[in-house]
């Protein structure tokens, strides 16, 4: 039985059953992922290297960041990143990286907010009796004194979400949820998207109302999964587009083979 659930887990579920009971079940764990996700985690590290070298009393040259990135892609880069996008080559997406780096570094120098931590690791529960745990990882935290608090997360996304879609967005209200359980005066948090592609900035915020009910929206997935599991219920594959992200082919039914996508002009 899974102990620990993640927002990423109940979206899975939905999602592709397949694909939950091959990840959070089966646990197979594969070194295969897409170019635009691999790049994506390039950024966060760097923007949480940037941050870190921030605490400690400093402020970096810009140039010293994007050389840390391009470290750490030569570093991670293997022969089994998926290609979707014909348009792109690997050296695009390398300066992709590069620009949002940048355009962040220069749109928020000198780095005046207040962090609490980068990359802080979440584990909650979404009730009193210990039965719906959660884990999570903010990418960074600043506390604004007073019990003021906000929740930053970058988006190296092609797309640049909307404001009426950031009052819907249930992951980042779900750590404002986790931030009122671990801290004991927490007034008011703000929500805030980085996307960093487009240099732009949606902030959003959630009232006590809002997070309750996504907590027992959590909490009905999570018994609609249990209950599933228990009563050995088929975890079928629902085919789209989104299969073609997907690194687990060889693992599905619906599938035969390997993603072919995958170790494209690698």
């Amino acid at each position: 039985m899974i102990e620990r659930f993640s927002y990423s887990s109940l979206q899975t579920f939905k999602k592709c059953p397949a694909q939950f009971k091959i990840r959070y079940i089966d646990k197979v764990r594969k070194k295969d992922e897409g170019i635009e996700a691999f790049m994506g985690k390039r950024v966060h590290e760097s923007i949480e290297f940037l941050y870190n070298i921030i605490l400690e009393g400093q402020i970096p040259f810009v140039d010293h960041i994007v050389d840390y990135y391009r470290e750490q892609w030569d570093k991670h880069w293997h022969d089994r990143i998926a290609r979707v996008d014909n348009a792109m080559r690997p050296a695009d997406y390398i300066r992709t990286g590069e620009e949002c780096i940048v355009r962040y570094y220069r749109k928020h120098k000198p780095f005046h907010q207040p962090v609490e931590g980068n990359e802080v690791e979440l584990d909650f529960y979404l009730d009193d009796n210990d039965e719906y745990q959660m884990k999570g990882f903010i990418d960074r935290l600043d506390n604004l004194g007073d019990g003021n608090w906000e929740i930053h997360d970058y988006k190296t996304s092609k797309r640049a979400m909307s404001q009426a879609n950031a009052e819907k967005d249930e992951q980042l209200a779900l750590y404002h949820f986790a931030l009122k359980k671990k801290f004991e005066h927490v007034n008011h948090v703000t929500l805030v998207w980085h996307f960093l592609r487009h240099g732009i900035e949606i902030k959003s915020s959630r009232t006590d109302q809002q997070l309750d009910s996504l907590s027992k929206k959590c909490q009905s997935s999570i018994d609609q999964i249990r209950t599933f599991i228990n009563n050995g219920g088929t975890f079928n594959p629902k085919t789209s587009i989104l299969c073609n992200w997907c690194y687990l082919w060889e693992e599905c039914s619906a599938k035969s083979g390997t993603n072919p996508y995958i170790g494209r002009d690698n």
